[in-house]
């Protein structure tokens, strides 16, 4: 029997949360698990599993199947053993961990709060006091923090090569699935880079928004507006340089506190750069919330907006200098 299997937990990695890390992939592989039964395929095989034990189950792939998940490095396959080839991560880990992970986060909070406070205040200075969140998450927490755990060679390489042409880095799947998470997209122009801090069900209303002509313009001459933030790449920017620092909080934390290192240690069947991006993922959304519950940030406005149209929605937007 499966270890999840008396936890009433759905058999099917589809019905999962599906991270990966994997920047300048050209295809990630969430298409993938989603096709024919791969799902099930993979939660039968997270231990390891006989092609007659997944006929047990109602799954009997076919090879040019098996060779996809293979190509994409779903799964490891010998002779007629197949095991899955990423961490699966569920609630025999999870319901204990998380709790734990929100100390952590509470802990960081306060950590980090004099510069979360800081960019607040710059932001107001700017004219831009409901972009807290936006800058917050979508500039330190969600953006820098990936470029300082990548320079003290704490996450894996995302780089494409012969062996991996279509994703490199990581892939995993948790449950239960992160409640009300947020995430970043990005559209590079000439200029600068937008920043799109997506949540509930703003993501394509933001893409829209993005495609306009008033946006596009933006990413050609990022100086002439002023309804959204304008964040330089370097320290002589206030909002720069104290994400940065936030981010080196967040990163030196995953790399030296004991705390973080008890709540690796306790993520199985994993490498050392994927326990810390699992933990990096779940820390990352439960530090919002505490910075959200203690009244250092705002909640973003618009979360299900009327339309692109919405001026809320440019709450969850900030340039990039490139």
């Amino acid at each position: 029997m499966h270890p999840n299997d008396s936890l009433d937990v759905p058999p099917d990695l589809t019905r999962w949360g599906l991270h990966a890390f994997a920047l300048g992939a050209r295809s990630t592989p969430h298409a993938v698990v989603a096709l024919d039964d791969n799902g099930a395929l993979l939660y039968r095989a997270h231990e390891g599993i006989a092609l007659a034990g997944l006929e047990a189950h109602g799954i009997t792939p076919s090879q040019s199947q098996l060779k996809l998940l293979q190509t994409y490095g779903l799964i490891a396959v010998d002779g007629d053993w197949i095991t899955t080839a990423f961490p699966v991560v569920g609630p025999e880990v999870l319901d204990s961990l998380r709790p734990r992970v929100r100390e952590l986060a509470a802990d960081l909070a306060d950590r980090v709060s004099g510069e979360v406070q800081g960019i607040c205040a710059e932001l107001r200075r700017r004219g831009h006091a409901g972009h807290d969140y936006a800058v917050v998450f979508g500039h330190a927490v969600d953006g820098l923090l990936w470029d300082r755990l990548r320079a003290h060679d704490q996450v894996p390489s995302t780089e494409l090569s012969i062996e991996r042409p279509f994703w490199n880095g990581a892939f995993w799947a948790v449950y239960p699935p992160v409640p009300g998470g947020a995430g970043v997209n990005e559209l590079s122009g000439p200029a600068a880079t937008l920043i799109m801090v997506w949540t509930g069900g703003t993501s394509d209303a933001l893409w829209e928004l993005a495609r306009s002509e008033t946006t596009q313009q933006m990413l050609t001459d990022p100086t002439g507006q002023t309804t959204i933030p304008v964040v330089a790449m370097d320290e002589s920017d206030g909002l720069h340089r104290r994400s940065l620092n936030i981010a080196d909080t967040i990163a030196q934390a995953l790399r030296s506190d004991p705390n973080a290192g008890a709540l690796l240690e306790a993520i199985p069947n994993a490498s050392p750069h994927e326990r810390t991006l699992i933990l990096a993922h779940e820390l990352v959304w439960n530090l919002m919330e505490a910075l959200l519950a203690a009244g250092y940030v705002r909640p973003l406005a618009g979360n299900s907006p009327p339309g692109p149209a919405s001026p809320d929605l440019r709450e969850h937007l900030l340039l990039r200098l490139e």
